[in-house]
Protein backbone atom coordinates (compact mmCIF):
# COMPACT_ATOMS: atom_id res chain seq x y z
CA UNK A 1 0.00 0.00 0.00
CA UNK A 2 2.79 2.41 0.91
CA UNK A 3 4.42 1.77 -2.47
CA UNK A 4 1.20 2.83 -4.19
CA UNK A 5 0.95 5.96 -2.03
CA UNK A 6 4.57 6.85 -2.77
CA UNK A 7 3.86 6.59 -6.51
CA UNK A 8 0.84 8.88 -6.13
CA UNK A 9 2.91 11.35 -4.14
CA UNK A 10 5.65 11.32 -6.76
CA UNK A 11 3.06 12.02 -9.45
CA UNK A 12 1.55 14.83 -7.39
CA UNK A 13 4.99 16.40 -7.06
CA UNK A 14 5.98 15.90 -10.70
CA UNK A 15 2.68 16.97 -12.23
CA UNK A 16 1.69 19.81 -9.91
CA UNK A 17 0.02 22.38 -12.15
CA UNK A 18 -0.26 19.76 -14.91
CA UNK A 19 -3.22 17.81 -13.56
CA UNK A 20 -4.85 17.44 -16.98
CA UNK A 21 -1.68 15.92 -18.41
CA UNK A 22 -1.51 13.49 -15.51
CA UNK A 23 -5.16 12.54 -16.08
CA UNK A 24 -4.38 11.58 -19.67
CA UNK A 25 -1.31 9.61 -18.59
CA UNK A 26 -3.27 7.83 -15.87
CA UNK A 27 -5.96 6.87 -18.40
CA UNK A 28 -3.22 5.47 -20.63
CA UNK A 29 -1.20 3.58 -18.01
CA UNK A 30 -4.04 2.75 -15.55
CA UNK A 31 -2.02 3.16 -12.32
CA UNK A 32 0.12 5.86 -10.73
CA UNK A 33 2.95 3.34 -10.37
CA UNK A 34 2.89 2.71 -14.11
CA UNK A 35 2.97 6.45 -14.79
CA UNK A 36 6.07 6.79 -12.61
CA UNK A 37 7.79 3.84 -14.32
CA UNK A 38 6.86 4.81 -17.87
CA UNK A 39 6.84 8.60 -17.89
CA UNK A 40 9.17 9.89 -15.16
CA UNK A 41 12.94 9.69 -15.10
CA UNK A 42 14.33 8.43 -11.78
CA UNK A 43 14.73 11.36 -9.39
CA UNK A 44 16.13 10.78 -5.91
CA UNK A 45 15.07 14.23 -4.69
CA UNK A 46 11.47 13.64 -5.78
CA UNK A 47 11.42 10.20 -4.17
CA UNK A 48 12.91 11.58 -0.95
CA UNK A 49 10.28 14.34 -0.81
CA UNK A 50 7.53 11.77 -1.30
CA UNK A 51 8.93 9.60 1.52
CA UNK A 52 9.30 12.61 3.82
CA UNK A 53 5.75 13.69 3.01
CA UNK A 54 4.38 10.27 3.90
CA UNK A 55 6.30 10.31 7.19
CA UNK A 56 5.03 13.77 8.15
CA UNK A 57 1.45 12.85 7.30
CA UNK A 58 1.71 9.75 9.46
CA UNK A 59 3.16 11.70 12.39
CA UNK A 60 0.66 14.56 12.10
CA UNK A 61 -2.44 12.44 11.46
CA UNK A 62 -2.94 13.89 7.99
CA UNK A 63 -4.96 11.69 5.64
CA UNK A 64 -3.72 11.29 2.07
CA UNK A 65 -6.55 10.79 -0.44
CA UNK A 66 -5.67 9.73 -3.97
CA UNK A 67 -8.09 9.76 -6.88
CA UNK A 68 -8.60 6.02 -6.54
CA UNK A 69 -9.57 6.29 -2.84
CA UNK A 70 -13.31 5.76 -2.30
CA UNK A 71 -13.24 8.70 0.13
CA UNK A 72 -11.94 11.08 -2.54
CA UNK A 73 -14.68 13.75 -2.95
CA UNK A 74 -16.84 13.11 -6.00
CA UNK A 75 -17.18 16.89 -6.45
CA UNK A 76 -13.52 16.98 -7.53
CA UNK A 77 -14.11 14.68 -10.49
CA UNK A 78 -12.59 15.66 -13.82
CA UNK A 79 -9.24 16.00 -15.52
CA UNK A 80 -8.32 19.05 -13.44
CA UNK A 81 -8.93 17.33 -10.11
CA UNK A 82 -6.17 17.25 -7.49
CA UNK A 83 -3.84 14.31 -7.95
CA UNK A 84 -3.56 13.92 -4.19
CA UNK A 85 -5.58 15.61 -1.48
CA UNK A 86 -4.22 16.10 2.05
CA UNK A 87 -6.84 16.23 4.79
CA UNK A 88 -6.49 16.99 8.48
CA UNK A 89 -9.76 16.38 10.26
CA UNK A 90 -12.98 14.76 9.06
CA UNK A 91 -12.52 13.60 5.44
CA UNK A 92 -16.18 12.49 5.28
CA UNK A 93 -17.22 16.13 5.60
CA UNK A 94 -15.89 16.78 2.08
CA UNK A 95 -18.54 14.54 0.55
CA UNK A 96 -21.52 15.89 2.48
CA UNK A 97 -24.10 18.27 1.03
CA UNK A 98 -25.35 21.54 2.50
CA UNK A 99 -22.29 23.78 2.40
CA UNK A 100 -21.88 27.49 1.74
CA UNK A 101 -18.68 29.20 0.65
CA UNK A 102 -17.95 32.59 2.22
CA UNK A 103 -15.13 34.63 0.69
CA UNK A 104 -13.91 38.20 0.41
CA UNK A 105 -11.20 40.77 0.94
CA UNK A 106 -8.07 40.26 3.02
CA UNK A 107 -8.37 43.82 4.34
CA UNK A 108 -12.13 44.24 4.81
CA UNK A 109 -13.84 47.21 6.40
CA UNK A 110 -15.72 46.95 9.71
CA UNK A 111 -19.08 46.82 7.90
CA UNK A 112 -18.03 43.74 5.92
CA UNK A 113 -16.63 41.95 8.98
CA UNK A 114 -19.85 42.61 10.89
CA UNK A 115 -22.01 41.31 8.04
CA UNK A 116 -19.72 38.30 7.52
CA UNK A 117 -20.03 37.36 11.19
CA UNK A 118 -23.82 37.70 11.14
CA UNK A 119 -24.28 35.58 8.02
CA UNK A 120 -21.76 32.95 9.09
CA UNK A 121 -23.28 32.59 12.54
CA UNK A 122 -26.82 32.09 11.25
CA UNK A 123 -25.80 29.80 8.41
CA UNK A 124 -23.68 27.64 10.74
CA UNK A 125 -26.47 27.43 13.31
CA UNK A 126 -28.81 26.36 10.50
CA UNK A 127 -26.57 23.36 9.84
CA UNK A 128 -24.59 24.64 6.89
CA UNK A 129 -20.92 23.71 6.60
CA UNK A 130 -18.90 26.87 5.96
CA UNK A 131 -16.18 26.66 3.29
CA UNK A 132 -13.50 29.32 2.94
CA UNK A 133 -9.90 29.85 1.90
CA UNK A 134 -8.07 30.39 5.21
CA UNK A 135 -6.75 33.84 4.26
CA UNK A 136 -6.77 36.96 6.39
CA UNK A 137 -9.86 39.12 6.61
CA UNK A 138 -13.20 37.69 5.52
CA UNK A 139 -11.96 34.09 5.31
CA UNK A 140 -10.62 34.19 8.86
CA UNK A 141 -13.81 35.85 10.11
CA UNK A 142 -15.93 33.12 8.51
CA UNK A 143 -13.85 30.26 9.94
CA UNK A 144 -13.63 31.67 13.46
CA UNK A 145 -17.29 32.73 13.64
CA UNK A 146 -18.32 29.27 12.49
CA UNK A 147 -16.18 27.64 15.19
CA UNK A 148 -17.52 29.98 17.86
CA UNK A 149 -21.06 29.17 16.73
CA UNK A 150 -20.53 25.44 17.16
CA UNK A 151 -20.54 24.80 13.42
CA UNK A 152 -18.30 22.88 11.04
CA UNK A 153 -15.96 24.60 8.63
CA UNK A 154 -13.65 23.48 5.84
CA UNK A 155 -10.45 25.46 5.26
CA UNK A 156 -8.99 25.15 1.75
CA UNK A 157 -5.33 26.15 1.93
CA UNK A 158 -3.13 27.82 -0.66
CA UNK A 159 -0.12 26.27 1.07
CA UNK A 160 0.69 22.89 2.54
CA UNK A 161 -0.97 21.76 5.77
CA UNK A 162 1.33 22.66 8.65
CA UNK A 163 2.77 25.71 6.93
CA UNK A 164 2.34 28.72 9.22
CA UNK A 165 0.51 30.89 6.69
CA UNK A 166 -0.97 33.33 7.34
CA UNK A 167 1.67 33.77 10.05
CA UNK A 168 0.41 32.74 13.46
CA UNK A 169 -2.46 30.60 12.12
CA UNK A 170 -1.28 27.09 13.06
CA UNK A 171 -3.49 26.98 16.14
CA UNK A 172 -6.51 27.85 14.00
CA UNK A 173 -5.67 24.95 11.67
CA UNK A 174 -5.83 22.64 14.70
CA UNK A 175 -9.12 24.13 15.91
CA UNK A 176 -10.75 23.74 12.50
CA UNK A 177 -9.51 20.15 12.11
CA UNK A 178 -10.94 19.19 15.52
CA UNK A 179 -14.54 19.54 14.28
CA UNK A 180 -14.21 20.15 10.54
CA UNK A 181 -11.44 19.73 7.98
CA UNK A 182 -8.31 21.47 6.72
CA UNK A 183 -7.44 20.45 3.16
CA UNK A 184 -4.77 21.16 0.57
CA UNK A 185 -3.55 19.71 -2.70
CA UNK A 186 -0.06 21.07 -1.99
CA UNK A 187 2.60 18.94 -0.33
CA UNK A 188 2.64 19.31 3.46
CA UNK A 189 4.66 22.30 4.73
CA UNK A 190 4.76 23.80 1.19
CA UNK A 191 5.15 27.56 1.19
CA UNK A 192 2.41 29.57 -0.53
CA UNK A 193 2.98 31.13 -3.95
CA UNK A 194 0.58 33.50 -5.68
CA UNK A 195 -0.63 30.97 -8.26
CA UNK A 196 -1.62 28.54 -5.49
CA UNK A 197 -4.51 30.71 -4.42
CA UNK A 198 -6.16 30.92 -7.82
CA UNK A 199 -5.70 27.16 -8.16
CA UNK A 200 -7.16 26.61 -4.67
CA UNK A 201 -10.30 28.57 -5.60
CA UNK A 202 -11.56 25.83 -7.94
CA UNK A 203 -11.68 23.51 -4.92
CA UNK A 204 -13.71 26.01 -2.91
CA UNK A 205 -16.19 26.27 -5.79
CA UNK A 206 -16.42 22.49 -6.12
CA UNK A 207 -17.04 21.96 -2.40
CA UNK A 208 -19.77 24.51 -1.80
CA UNK A 209 -23.38 24.43 -2.99
CA UNK A 210 -23.71 28.21 -2.85
CA UNK A 211 -21.19 31.05 -2.60
CA UNK A 212 -21.39 34.36 -0.73
CA UNK A 213 -19.06 37.22 -1.72
CA UNK A 214 -18.83 39.61 1.23
CA UNK A 215 -16.40 42.24 -0.09
CA UNK A 216 -14.40 42.36 -3.33
CA UNK A 217 -12.62 44.98 -5.41
CA UNK A 218 -12.51 44.69 -9.19
CA UNK A 219 -9.07 43.04 -8.94
CA UNK A 220 -9.88 40.70 -6.07
CA UNK A 221 -8.51 37.19 -6.46
CA UNK A 222 -11.68 35.77 -4.95
CA UNK A 223 -13.54 36.66 -8.15
CA UNK A 224 -11.93 33.62 -9.79
CA UNK A 225 -13.96 31.51 -7.36
CA UNK A 226 -17.07 33.16 -8.78
CA UNK A 227 -15.99 32.18 -12.29
CA UNK A 228 -15.54 28.57 -11.21
CA UNK A 229 -18.97 28.62 -9.55
CA UNK A 230 -20.63 29.88 -12.72
CA UNK A 231 -18.87 27.22 -14.80
CA UNK A 232 -20.39 24.64 -12.45
CA UNK A 233 -23.83 26.21 -12.69
CA UNK A 234 -23.97 27.10 -9.00
CA UNK A 235 -25.57 30.11 -7.30
CA UNK A 236 -23.54 33.17 -6.33
CA UNK A 237 -24.77 35.67 -3.74
CA UNK A 238 -23.33 39.11 -3.04
CA UNK A 239 -23.57 41.37 -0.01
CA UNK A 240 -24.77 44.85 -1.07
CA UNK A 241 -21.81 47.27 -1.32
CA UNK A 242 -21.35 49.60 1.64
CA UNK A 243 -20.67 52.39 -0.86
CA UNK A 244 -20.98 52.34 -4.65
CA UNK A 245 -18.21 54.97 -4.79
CA UNK A 246 -15.69 52.89 -2.84
CA UNK A 247 -13.32 50.96 -5.14
CA UNK A 248 -12.97 48.20 -2.55
CA UNK A 249 -16.57 47.19 -3.37
CA UNK A 250 -16.30 47.51 -7.16
CA UNK A 251 -16.11 43.76 -7.65
CA UNK A 252 -19.42 43.27 -5.85
CA UNK A 253 -21.07 46.02 -7.87
CA UNK A 254 -19.94 44.36 -11.10
CA UNK A 255 -21.26 40.98 -9.97
CA UNK A 256 -24.64 42.47 -9.16
CA UNK A 257 -24.70 44.26 -12.52
CA UNK A 258 -23.98 40.93 -14.20
CA UNK A 259 -26.86 39.20 -12.46
CA UNK A 260 -25.54 37.82 -9.16
CA UNK A 261 -28.18 37.52 -6.46
CA UNK A 262 -28.12 40.04 -3.62
CA UNK A 263 -28.17 38.63 -0.09
CA UNK A 264 -29.76 41.03 2.36
CA UNK A 265 -30.08 38.45 5.11
CA UNK A 266 -28.99 34.83 5.68
CA UNK A 267 -32.49 33.60 4.87
CA UNK A 268 -31.93 34.69 1.26
CA UNK A 269 -29.29 31.93 1.01
CA UNK A 270 -31.14 29.39 3.12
Amino acid sequence: MNADIISWLECAIAYSGKEQLFSRLLAKHKTASAVVCSELAPDSARKELALRTLSICSDENITILTREDERFPACFAGENAPIVLYVKGDAKLLSMDSSVGIIGAREPCAYSLDVCAQFTRELAQSGKTIVSGFARGIDKCAHLTCLNSGGRTIAVLGSGIGCDYPYGSLEMQKEIAASGAVISEFTVLSKPVRSNFIKRNRLIASLCDKLLVVQASSSSGCLSTVSYMLELGKEVFVIPPHSVRDASFAGQAALIRDGARIAFEPQDIL
